[in-house]
């Protein structure tokens, strides 16, 4: 399922952890709208500017959560946050761009 142009489902909820632990990492579907809403309002206008964003870690759930020692009350676990890397590009030049663009 794509939730913009460049970003699917699948990389926003894929977890190295979630797989090796046999722990389910499925969305619900207002998760889902909040991931298409983080997507085309915040990653997408990012990777067009920038080019490619490289995300390590979008929603998680709330076992997932326990699992790797984070807050059931995330915006992670809400689908609202993603983690995120542009590579070659300064975080600070990064957030500065998107506070004034995004």
């Amino acid at each position: 399922m794509k939730l913009s142009q460049n970003f699917s489902l699948r990389e926003l909820t894929k977890s190295q952890t979630a797989e090796r632990k046999g722990i389910s990492n499925e969305p619900s579907e207002e998760h889902i709208e909040n991931l298409k809403l983080l997507c085309i309002n915040i990653l997408q206008p990012i990777r067009d500017h920038f080019g490619i964003v490289s995300v390590s870690s979008g929603y998680r759930s709330p076992a997932l959560c326990e699992a790797i020692g984070s807050k059931i009350t995330s915006q992670h676990a809400r689908g609202q946050a993603a983690d995120f890397e542009c590579y070659g590009l300064d975080n600070k030049k990064l957030f500065n761009w998107a506070i004034a663009n995004v």
